[in-house]
């Protein structure tokens, strides 16, 4: 029988690596949600830009559409790794 741990320390380790690359503090929770959503779009929708009117829905709010593409960027880089190109809109 498998222990509960093993499936939850991966998903431990790619939270670790999201909040190691998220440039915005505690104090601007807004703001990091928006860039916490891009990551997670582009983990779970794989490469490839999103239209802008994705990026404005999926940040929760026009203001917030700059931490949104910060966050889909930094996980870009992330997943592709060093050879991926750089994200153009």
């Amino acid at each position: 029988m498998e222990s509960p741990d093993v499936d939850s320390s991966g998903a431990e380790d790619r939270g670790k690596a999201r909040a190691k690359r998220c440039p915005i503090g505690e104090e601007s929770p807004a703001r990091r949600k928006a860039w916490r959503r891009g990551w997670e779009y582009r983990k779970e929708r794989g490469p490839g830009t999103p239209k802008m009117e994705v990026a404005a829905e999926m940040a929760g709010r026009p203001d917030l559409v700059s931490e949104w593409l910060e966050g889909f960027g930094a996980a870009d880089r992330h997943f592709s790794g060093p050879e991926a190109g750089p994200l153009r809109l």
